[in-house]
């Protein structure tokens, strides 16, 4: 009986790893001829987290050219697409540049400073919207933010009280007390902090001396000051540049012109982020003797008074019959007043020149 049993199992196994083998090989086959990937596990999708309601909101009142919610001002088109002032004057200055005519990136309708108005309930509405703390991570509203970063916030960066003296230590406002106590500046000795009160009163020599000779300026007698307004003009070159010139104006008995330029005259300004505003004074009078003049810049009265603000350099030139024109100088500011002065429909300076008595 036990081999009539191992018999039969003998027989039995071939037949079941018979068909267990050619099913397994019929796959590969299959899986060789069509070429099909291994079959992945579904994925369970999992439900979306709907958004809050300020970010649904500060969505719709972004720049649309930055995608950013501005604490600046913000403009719209006659369409209502929302720009903050700082796209809003780059899109403008860009496009003078070029010698275009701005459009709404989003419509395309003809926008300038007479047709695009603020929009004074968005800027209240995101001044209402919350923001995090740049320090400490908590969240605030957009119109506490300035206030809390720059004086409440515990973990916001401050510098040493004792850093006119030369410590160079940063750290978190809550640190400062702890720094304070071992600080070694309040004990050092004149003379370990002498090359530093010697830099800083350097500094403040500088700017005692300028003041000073503006005063000692406008105490001589012979004094010219004209309120000027450049005009943007072209050159006939093929690819043709932007430059500003105004009419010719009188000034201490002579004739004068004023001329300025962008990035020193780079072909391509519009497609620099960095921009700059230099000048030129040129005598258009004809003259046999030598013009001792000292001259500069300030902002104008007539513009939007919160264009630019100019620190005044003093600039002195000889003027004579075979040089009649300044080399081109630059005006010392930022690439973002820049572009404000370049969005406007009109520059406004005021030139003030001095001539010098002889000896």
């Amino acid at each position: 009986m036990a081999e009539t049993t191992n018999s039969n199992e003998i027989q039995q196994n071939p037949i079941h790893d018979t068909p267990v083998l050619a099913t397994a090989d019929q796959s590969t086959i299959d899986s060789s001829i069509t070429h099909e990937p291994p079959r992945k596990k579904s994925k369970i999708p999992s439900p979306e987290k709907p958004r809050l309601l300020e970010e649904r909101i500060g969505s719709i009142l972004s720049c649309c050219i930055c995608l950013d919610l501005s604490t600046l001002a913000m403009f719209q088109c006659v369409n209502g697409h929302l720009m903050c002032a700082s796209c809003f004057n780059h899109l403008l200055a860009d496009c003078k540049l070029k010698d275009e005519q701005t459009t709404c990136p989003n419509c395309r309708c003809e926008i300038s400073k007479s047709n695009c108005t603020r929009n004074l309930a968005v800027e209240k509405t995101i001044s209402e919207l919350p923001i995090e703390c740049d320090y400490c991570h908590q969240i605030f509203l957009r119109s506490e933010i300035k206030l809390h970063q720059t004086e409440k916030c515990s973990d916001r960066l401050t510098v040493c009280d004792y850093a006119l003296l030369g410590c160079p230590w940063t750290g978190s406002f809550h640190n400062l007390s702890t720094h304070l106590a071992g600080c070694q500046y309040p004990s050092k000795t004149g003379l370990e902090l002498i090359c530093t009160i010697q830099e800083y009163k350097r500094a403040c020599d500088e700017e005692k001396k300028c003041l000073e000779t503006v005063v000692d300026l406008l105490s001589l007698n012979q004094i010219g000051v004209s309120d000027l307004i450049l005009k943007p003009l072209r050159t006939d070159d093929f690819v043709a540049k932007l430059y500003f010139e105004t009419s010719r104006f009188t000034a201490l008995q002579y004739q004068w012109q004023l001329r300025a330029r962008i990035n020193d005259n780079n072909p391509h300004p519009h497609t620099t982020v960095t921009r700059s505003l230099s000048y030129q004074l040129v005598l258009k009078s004809k003259v046999s003797q030598t013009i001792d003049l000292k001259f500069f810049i300030l902002k104008g009265p007539h513009g939007d008074p919160s264009n630019v603000s100019i620190q005044p350099i003093i600039h002195h030139f000889e003027f004579s019959p075979n040089n009649t024109e300044t080399e081109y100088l630059k005006l010392p500011i930022s690439s973002h007043e820049c572009n404000r002065i370049l969005s406007s429909p009109s520059i406004s300076f005021r030139l003030l020149m001095v001539q010098l008595d002889k000896p």
